[in-house]
């Protein structure tokens, strides 16, 4: 007798959810809302689960902590999404290199923009982590990889070339990059269309006026190209 009065939901009903977290995409009062829609039973029977999958539905909540407060509270601590990244068109890339979708209007706009083939998100985000090591060092941030159908990889910057690492030694190339660009072209970067990396000891570039490839680094290698 004295378990059935327990669990009975009119006995101990829930009458405050409180949510806490740090937000930049996600509201307060949103989250409370869609948490109490699910709120079914009293303090001891109601279904945790339930409401933590509630607010999972949400893309930019990536985790959900649900407590009991004594007598009649639920708390519920979120974790928000964080972006790294852009993925296609309407896709983004967590820290953990998940993918989800949010609302278009919520995708922010200063984002590195990563492409690849189906299935092959975490592996371009571990390349654009490499990326961005080598070119911080530089002064230099990249805001779009791409890997193509064909297995090549094509960085670029906000202002200034495509680069074209080609489809096999992606570290070799990357390092000839920083290391050898900057000081030969720093100041020429914006002029630039094109920079090809896949010579074997040094590099191509195309001009954006006249469209004429031109070519620097280890002179006896130019004519030799790579895929």
């Amino acid at each position: 007798m004295v378990a059935a009065y327990v669990i009975n939901p009119r006995t101990l009903p829930i009458r405050h959810v409180r949510v806490d977290g740090e937000f930049r995409h996600l509201s307060t009062t949103a989250l409370q809302l869609r948490a109490g829609d699910v709120v079914r039973g009293g303090f001891f029977d109601v279904n945790v689960e339930a409401i933590r999958a509630a607010l999972l539905a949400e893309p930019w909540v990536l985790e959900v902590t649900v407590r009991r407060i004594w007598p009649d509270e639920l708390g519920l601590h979120v974790q928000e999404q964080v972006a790294v990244a852009r993925w296609g068109a309407d896709q983004l890339l967590n820290e953990q290199g998940q993918l989800f979708r949010p609302a278009p209007d919520t995708l922010p706009p200063d984002l590195p923009f990563l492409e690849g083939p189906a299935g092959t998100h975490a592996e371009v985000l571990a390349r654009f982590r490499a990326l961005e090591r080598a070119l911080g060092k530089r002064g230099m941030r990249a805001m779009k990889l791409k890997l193509n159908e064909r297995r090549s990889w094509l960085f670029a910057f906000a202002e200034g070339p495509s680069v074209d690492l080609g489809r096999g030694d992606f570290d070799a190339r990357l390092s000839r990059f920083a290391s050898m660009v900057p000081a030969y072209l720093a100041a020429d970067l914006s002029r630039i269309e094109v920079i090809d990396m896949r010579y074997t000891n040094g590099f191509a570039v195309r001009w954006k006026s006249s469209g004429a490839g031109v070519t620097s680094g280890a002179p006896e290698n130019h004519g030799q190209t790579e895929s």
